[in-house]
């Protein structure tokens, strides 16, 4: 068994995945297999893929999928394979510091850690952050999680004990454009005991212009939304902690309400202005597209939040006042009355 297995899934990573790789195979970890699928890439992907194998076949695992099957997908695919106590996660545009995995791992091992976060730096903003601070480290309570799942934070920056993935097993949803990961983070932190911090940067986020994080065409992105809800609904509200957790949680899946709201709302609001007096007029002559998905965000809301928004001490701390009172219209006008 290896200490570590890192996973990348790789689409048309022509001008990243080299990069990418060489921080990988030159890890002081030496223990270590790096585990790279291309999701049926149209470019020169898998060759570079191959000619990293060939030059490190001691380190480097390649998998070419004949299915595009999507980065949850392409990333599921390397679970199946990772034999490593430990599992990370690097996108294909991305690329981390050399020592990134050793202090993971070592750090891991200290305390027998269920998971190890680091710091990420993000090139397009020009700045770092670490959002597994010493005040949620060691053993974990119904307070620390409630912090941890709600300051987010990255499945990358992360080493995670293999069994997490596996027993039982979990896996990423496939062909997503995006958020297909979105719930995997909250379970993880859920399923785990004890965690421990490396406080460096040591994950360096590379904002490229086609990433699938920025699509915004609407079905899609509604779909991706809708997924995300649900998803993050049935993986975590079987658990043992959901219960103490749960307005955490709720005020997860508020978020992505939100976010598919106003992406509904998105033209009337730019029309308008943002501002709590227009929010009526805001719901003013809307295409059928855009009422059905309303239509299906409400009643889904209905299902899954189960705390009023404003009885929600997350949501009404991290919503704004005009995102809580547009939620509250959908659902007067949509759902099965207020939330």
């Amino acid at each position: 068994m290896k200490k570590v297995s890192v996973v990348v899934p790789a689409y048309n990573s022509h001008d990243t995945l080299a990069r990418c790789l060489g921080s990988l195979v030159n890890q002081t970890l030496q223990d270590i297999e790096i585990i790279v699928v291309n999701d049926c890439s149209t470019d020169d992907t898998w060759e570079i893929m191959k000619r990293c194998e060939n030059q490190f076949p001691d380190k480097v695992i390649i998998i070419d999928s004949k299915e595009n099957r999507g980065a949850g997908g392409a990333r599921n695919i390397g679970f199946d394979m990772a034999s490593g106590e430990y599992i990370g996660l690097v996108d294909s545009d991305d690329y981390v510091a050399t020592n990134m995995y050793e202090l993971l791992y070592n750090k891991a091992k200290e305390c027998d850690y269920d998971m190890v976060d680091s710091g990420y730096y993000h090139e397009s903003t020009d700045t770092a952050t670490i959002f597994t601070g010493d005040n949620v480290t060691g053993t974990l309570d119904a307070g620390k999680r409630d912090i941890l799942i709600t300051a987010g934070g990255y499945l990358v920056t992360r080493i995670f004990k293999n069994e997490l993935w596996n027993n039982p097993k979990i896996r990423m949803r496939e062909k997503v454009r995006c958020l297909e990961d979105s719930e995997i983070l909250t379970y993880m932190i859920m399923r785990s005991e004890c965690i421990g911090n490396v406080k460096e940067i040591l994950y360096r986020y590379c904002d490229t212009k086609d990433s699938a994080t920025k699509d915004e065409e609407f079905e899609s992105y509604l779909q991706s939304i809708i997924g995300a809800i649900k998803a993050l609904f049935e993986v975590t509200h079987n658990l043992e902690h959901y219960e103490e957790n749960r307005i955490a949680v709720e005020y997860e899946m508020a978020q992505l309400y939100n976010y598919g709201i106003n992406r509904c709302l998105r033209d009337n609001i730019v029309r308008y202005g943002a501002s709590i007096d227009k929010i009526d007029m805001y719901f003013k002559g809307l295409d059928v597209p855009e009422k059905e998905k309303l239509i299906e965000l409400a009643a889904l809301a209905h299902k899954v939040i189960k705390t009023p928004y404003r009885d929600n001490r997350f949501t009404i701390k991290k919503i704004p006042e005009l995102d809580i009172a547009i939620m509250e219209t959908s659902d007067r006008n949509f759902g099965h009355g207020s939330l």
